[in-house]
C-alpha cells in the first residue's frame, strides 16, 4: 500500500512540475500587468483608469463570447487525437479569422456609437485602438490550446510572458508621448500594446508548432471523419464558454450599472467614472493582489487531491483540506490586515493618490474571501464535484448586480454600495462551497483557534496603529510619513512568527506537499 502511494505522490510531481512552471509564469505575467496598471494610473488619474476599465470590460466580453471555449476543447481535442486537433486548428483558424475580421471592422467603423451605447462617448478613440486585438488574440487563443494538447505547457508559458512584456512596454511608451492631448487619446494609446503583443505571441507559437510538426510527426488515428469532430468541438466549446462567462459578463454589468447609478445619486458623469476607475482600477486591483499565493496555493494542490480521492485515502485528503484551509485562513487575515493598516501609505506609493484608501480599508476582507473561494474550488473540483462552484458564484453576481443597483443609488453611498456588492458577491460563493464541502462542521470544531488568531490580528492593528499615533505626537507631520517604515517592518516580522508558528510542518503545511 505505501508503495502504491509513494509511485501515485511520485506520478502527481511528475504532472505538477510542468504546471508549476505555468504558474510561475502566470505570476511574473501578473507582476508585470500590475506595474503597468501602477504606471498607467499615475499617468492618467482616477477617470482614465475609469475609462481604461470600461474598454477592457468591452474587450473582455467580446473575447469570452468569441473564441469562446474553441480553445479549451481543440486542446481536449488534440490530447487524444493529435492529427485531427491539427486539421480541426487549421479549418477553426480560418472561420474564425473571416469572423473576427467582420467584427474588427465594425467595431472600428462603428467605434463612436459603441461608446455612446455604453455610456462612455469618451471611449470611442479607445475602442478602435483594441478592433485590431479582436482578430489577433482569438487566434492566439486558438493556438495555445492546439499547443496545449500537445502538453507543451512551457512554450504556453513563454508566450503568455512574451506577449505582457511587449503590451507593458508598449504601455510605458505610447502613454507619456500622447499625454499633451485628452485622457480619452492617451487611454487609446495604453491599449495600443494589446494587439501588437498578441503579434509577438503567435509569431512565437508559429515557430513553435513548426517544431512540433517537423520534430514530433503526428500519425495518431488520422481517419477521423472532421465533420463530425467539428461538431464535437462546437458542442464542448458552447460548454466551457457558459461557464467562463460569468466572470465577463459580471464586469461589464458593473461597467454599465455602476456610473449610472452613481449619476442616479447625483454624481456627474466625469464624477462618476472616477469613482468607477478608483473601485475597479485601485482598490479592486489592490485588495486581489494577495491572493496570487491562495491562487498558486489552489492550483498547487489539486492535482494531489485528485488523485488521493480517485485512490480512496480519504485521511489523506482531510489532512490536505484542513491544511490548505488553515494556510488560506492565515493568509487573507493577515493580508488583509495589512491592507487595512498601511491603505494610505500604499494608495501613496503604488497609485500616487489618496483617494484609493477607504475603498482599499472597505475591501481589506477580500483576500480572505478570495482565497478560500479558491481553495474550497479546487477541492471541490478534486472531487470531481464542478458545478457547486459554477453555481454559488452565478449567485454572487446575481446579488452582486441587485445590490450595485440598489445600494449605489443612495447619495452619498458610491464607494461603500460598491464595495458592498463586491463583498457579499464572494461570501455568496465562500458560503456556496463551503456548504457543498459539508466543512462548517470542522470550522465549529476549531472555533477556539478561529476566535484566537482574529484576536491576534485585531490586537496587531492596534498596536500598528499605536506606532503611527507615537509619531503624530511628536508634532512633525515629517515623522508621520516614516512612521509606516517601522509599522511595516514590525508587522512583516510578527507575520512571519505567526505564520511559522501556526502553518509550519508541525502546523500542516507538510499535510499539503509531503
Amino acid at each position: 500500500m505505501n508503495g502504491q502511494v509513494s509511485q501515485v505522490e511520485g506520478n502527481g510531481v511528475g504532472y505538477l512540475k510542468p504546471a508549476l512552471f505555468r504558474f510561475n509564469a502566470m505570476f511574473f505575467v501578473k507582476i508585470m500587468g500590475l506595474i503597468g496598471r501602477v504606471a498607467l494610473t499615475r499617468w492618467i488619474g482616477a477617470e482614465g483608469v475609469g475609462l481604461y476599465q470600461a474598454a477592457y470590460s468591452f474587450y473582455g466580453l467580446l473575447l469570452a463570447i468569441i473564441p469562446g471555449g474553441l480553445p479549451t476543447a481543440l486542446a481536449l481535442t488534440t490530447a487524444r487525437d493529435a492529427r485531427t486537433g491539427w486539421r480541426l486548428f487549421k479549418w477553426v483558424s480560418a472561420i474564425l479569422a473571416l469572423m473576427t475580421l467582420i467584427i474588427c471592422l465594425c467595431a472600428f467603423r462603428f467605434s463612436n456609437e459603441i461608446a455612446n451605447v455604453l455610456g462612455y462617448p469618451n471611449l470611442g478613440f479607445a475602442i478602435r485602438c483594441l478592433a485590431p486585438a479582436l482578430i489577433i488574440v482569438p487566434i492566439l487563443s486558438l493556438a495555445r490550446g492546439y499547443i496545449q494538447g500537445l502538453e507543451r505547457f512551457r512554450s504556453i508559458a513563454w508566450s503568455e510572458i512574451l506577449e505582457q512584456f511587449v503590451r507593458v512596454a508598449a504601455l510605458i511608451v505610447v502613454v507619456p508621448v500622447l499625454l499633451t492631448g485628452s485622457i480619452a487619446t492617451a487611454v487609446g494609446g495604453s491599449i495600443v500594446g494589446t494587439p501588437i503583443g498578441a503579434i509577438f505571441a503567435i509569431m512565437f507559437l508559429a515557430v513553435v508548432v513548426r517544431d512540433a510538426r517537423e520534430h514530433e510527426p503526428i500519425t495518431l488515428s488520422g481517419n477521423t471523419r472532421l465533420a463530425p469532430a467539428f461538431m464535437a468541438l462546437l458542442k464542448t466549446s458552447m460548454a466551457i464558454t457558459v461557464t467562463r462567462l460569468l466572470i465577463p459578463v459580471s464586469d461589464f454589468t458593473d461597467m454599465i450599472l455602476i456610473p449610472k447609478r452613481l449619476h442616479a445619486a447625483g454624481y456627474s458623469a466625469a464624477e462618476a467614472i472616477e469613482i468607477y476607475g478608483v473601485m475597479t482600477g485601485m482598490a479592486v486591483v489592490l485588495a486581489y493582489v494577495p491572493t496570487i499565493f491562495t491562487a498558486a496555493l489552489s492550483h498547487t494542490i489539486t492535482i494531489r487531491m485528485a488523485e488521493d480521492w480517485q485512490a480512496g485515502r480519504i485521511d489523506f485528503f482531510r489532512r490536505r483540506l484542513l491544511a490548505a484551509f488553515k494556510i488560506g485562513w492565515i493568509w487573507g487575515l493577515s493580508s488583509g490586515t495589512f491592507l487595512y493598516i498601511f491603505a494610505p501609505e500604499l494608495s501613496m506609493i503604488i497609485f500616487g493618490s489618496t483617494e484609493a484608501i477607504l475603498p482599499v480599508r472597505y475591501l481589506a476582507i477580500l483576500p480572505l474571501l478570495v482565497g478560500i473561494r479558491e481553495i474550497s474550488t479546487s477541492l471541490l473540483w478534486a472531487k470531481n464535484h464542478k458545478s457547486p462552484p459554477f453555481i454559488g458564484l452565478m449567485l454572487g453576481i446575481a446579488i452582486n448586480a441587485v445590490l450595485i443597483y440598489i445600494c449605489v443609488a443612495i447619495p452619498g453611498f458610491g464607494y461603500a454600495g460598491i464595495s458592498i456588492a463586491i463583498i457579499s458577491m464572494e461570501l455568496i460563493a465562500v458560503l456556496w462551497n463551503l456548504f457543498h464541502l459539508r466543512i462548517f462542521r470542522f470550522a465549529w470544531a476549531r472555533s477556539l483557534s478561529i476566535v484566537q488568531d482574529t484576536s491576534v490580528f485585531v490586537l496587531a492593528v492596534f498596536a500598528v496603529f499605536g506606532l503611527h499615533s507615537v509619531f503624530d505626537l511628536a508634532g512633525d507631520t515629517r515623522f508621520r510619513w516614516i512612521a509606516w517604515l517601522p509599522g511595516m517592518l514590525m508587522y512583516g516580522v510578527f507575520f512571519g512568527l505567526y505564520f511559522k508558528m501556526r502553518c509550519g510542518r508541525d502546523g500542516g503545511t507538510y499535510s499539503i506537499f509531503d
